[in-house]
């Protein structure tokens, strides 16, 4: 259901109160959950981010392979360098505040504005502060060609930072489409004033045909998602978040994973420049656009599973085996084009890029099945909460990868690269296939249902509003009311009569401690 659609009202029945059964209905009668339409949103979501990520990678390889062909090598291996560097520092400013707001919008309720407001301008100000820090402590004189790339890169970082977590923030609204629109239009956008303004043959042309079109688009997307936190009525309910202490474990490790896994795409270009020099940063960085396509191709599936179990708790099993069959499917076609097909599109750009890439595209031919593994592991781990294993994982990986291409690249050329991802992602592969099948294996004997960790039901959250009834502190309605949800959008709720029966949780993400009052 369209955002901009007048908002439909259901009733949802308190949880703790005995509902009336409807006439001519037993209990054991009543109609069950409807399951179909968060089954078709997160395929919709997935879809749209999937399709949005075939379209800027295919757009993307045109881009360097259209920069290979008319600029010089050395400032398209300059450009590349700079850009990557810009794109990993903005991944580590976004502070996984990408991850909670998946996690947790769906149900922030008033608060999700602020949230939202708060955390863009810290974001934007860490942005600038590890731009600058960068600078400090980058090869500048073999990274940038002007002074003006120099003075602008922190800016250039703030911006991209900005259009990264907009993703994650369209996910956890249930309007992911507005990413995949936000994603190709700077595709496309790019890669027409990349033509444009070929006649410079700089790497300045280069990185602000890359720049520009994520400022206009940042800017437009922006007053969306404001918009739509200020016009939902699911934004003027009560929060219905966990502790802070919950919270900030869960940013804590999410934090460290994202950090450490943008360590290694962040390093690995400067190791190759300094190694191997710019002309063979040319050639690693056009190859490796491909295989980072895949990557997030996979990861970008990640983001509407959780958003869409966020919501809808009580499907939890139903959505995960459609979260792990997209990831199996999408992983095995990415192995087959890297074999098979990725070889020749390097020739197409050149003959040299083909002799130096073939190597790097077969080895992630073989990479790309494991990270299977560990993307299944993260999913299930961001929705249960238990996210340490999979931080000593990333350390682990980030280890392997920084020092493998740093010790192979004299040796092997920009091929160590590729080892050394290989190395990293069977590591992770062996440690985390067992506690993965274990969690799979939970979830069938559960039937489908989230885990409780030994939760009890939570008491529920007084509505705001002078309409809205009073909660008491034994978890009921003083007058019996039932409440009022909106429908709008991705994030329906469950209408038949539910009772907290043993073994059933009400929700998987709330663990409250015992005696824990009502905020």
């Amino acid at each position: 259901m369209s955002h901009t659609m007048p908002i439909q009202k259901i009733q949802a029945e308190n949880p703790y109160v005995a509902a009336p059964t409807p006439s001519g209905l037993s209990l054991e009668q009543t109609p069950p959950t409807d399951t179909t339409s968060s089954d078709r949103n997160l395929a919709l979501n997935s879809l749209a981010m999937m399709l949005s990520t075939v379209i800027t990678g295919g757009l993307g390889l045109l881009f360097w392979a259209a920069a290979g062909r008319l600029y010089p090598v050395a400032e398209v291996g300059s450009a590349s360098a700079v850009i990557t560097s810009a794109v990993m520092l903005s991944t580590l400013s976004n502070l996984s505040l990408g991850s909670m707001y998946e996690r947790f919008l769906p149900v922030s309720g008033w608060l999700a504005r602020s949230f939202v407001i708060r955390g863009y301008l810290t974001v934007t100000v860490f942005a600038f502060i590890l731009g600058f820090g960068f600078l400090l402590v980058a090869p500048v004189d073999e990274m940038f060609t002007t002074t003006a790339e120099i003075l602008s890169f922190p800016a250039f970082v703030a911006v991209l930072s900005v259009f990264a977590l907009q993703d994650q923030t369209s996910s956890g609204l249930g309007v992911a489409r507005w990413a995949a629109g936000k994603n190709i239009f700077h595709a496309v956008v790019k890669f027409v004033l990349l033509l444009a303004l070929f006649t410079t043959a700089r790497s300045t042309s280069i990185i602000a045909a890359w720049a520009i079109p994520a400022v206009i688009a940042s800017v437009v997307v922006l007053r969306s998602i404001l918009r739509n936190l200020r016009t939902e009525p699911r934004y003027r309910k009560a929060p219905d978040l966990p502790p802070k202490r919950e919270l900030w474990s869960y940013f804590g490790s999410a934090y460290g994973i994202t950090a450490l896994g943008s360590l290694a795409p962040l390093l690995v270009p400067m190791i190759v420049v300094a190694t191997l020099g710019a002309e063979d940063n040319a050639y690693f960085s056009l190859t490796w656009s491909i295989v980072s396509a895949l990557y997030i191709l996979i990861s970008v599936l990640v983001g509407p599973f959780v958003a869409e179990v966020a919501a809808n708790p009580e499907q939890f099993g139903r959505l995960t085996k459609r979260f792990m069959s997209m990831v199996c499917v999408v992983a095995l076609g990415g192995s087959f084009f890297l074999a098979f097909l990725a070889p020749y599109g390097l020739g197409i750009v050149g003959q040299q890029y083909r002799e130096h890439g073939t190597i790097i595209v077969h080895l992630a031919a073989v990479t790309i099945p494991l990270s299977v593994i560990g993307s299944l592991y993260d999913g299930l781990a961001r929705v249960q909460r238990r996210m340490r294993l999979a931080v000593v994982v990333q350390v682990a990986a980030t280890s392997i990868i920084i020092v493998g291409s740093l010790a192979l690249s004299d040796s092997l050329g920009i091929a160590a690269v590729g080892w050394a991802y290989l190395a990293a992602e069977a590591f992770g592969a062996i440690v985390l296939i067992v506690p993965l099948i274990r969690w799979i294996r939970e979830l069938s004997q559960r039937g489908g249902t989230p885990p409780s960790g030994g939760a009890v039901p939570p008491r529920p959250r007084p509505q705001v509003g002078r309409d809205d009834p009073p909660a008491s502190g034994r978890g009921e309605y003083q007058n019996g009311r039932t409440r009022e949800y909106s429908t709008a959008g991705s994030h329906k709720i469950r209408t038949s009569p539910q009772g907290p029966g043993p073994g059933h949780l009400h929700s998987p993400y709330r663990n409250p401690a015992p005696g824990r009052s009502t905020p």
